[in-house]
């Protein structure tokens, strides 16, 4: 929607440790609920950080998983969009 703000924040690793796990798990299902359909979600579709909040961010109808052309990034939750035919064009994307 023209004219309101847009916050971006990344998040990313693989290794979860239970802490990370549970504060990613509370954050996805906090936002889901506060933005809901105000907001999408955009992951870079890898697994660990990105994974776990997709899978815990609602039905995953506000989860966008920004992969090169060619690939898809096997999550259980959200639309996988096409960006750049290879990472480094998909990251200059993101």
């Amino acid at each position: 929607i023209v004219g309101e703000p847009v916050t971006r924040r990344r998040l990313g690793g693989r290794r979860l440790d239970s802490e990370i796990l549970t504060l990613v798990k509370d954050m996805a299902r906090q936002l889901e609920k506060d933005m809901g359909s105000r907001a999408v979600f955009v992951t870079q579709g890898m697994s660990g950080v990105q994974e776990t909040f997709a899978d815990n961010c609602g039905d995953g109808s506000h989860v966008k998983n920004l992969m090169p052309f060619g690939q898809s990034s096997g999550l259980g939750k959200g639309d996988d969009i096409n960006a750049g035919g290879d990472i480094e064009e998909r990251d200059e994307v993101f």
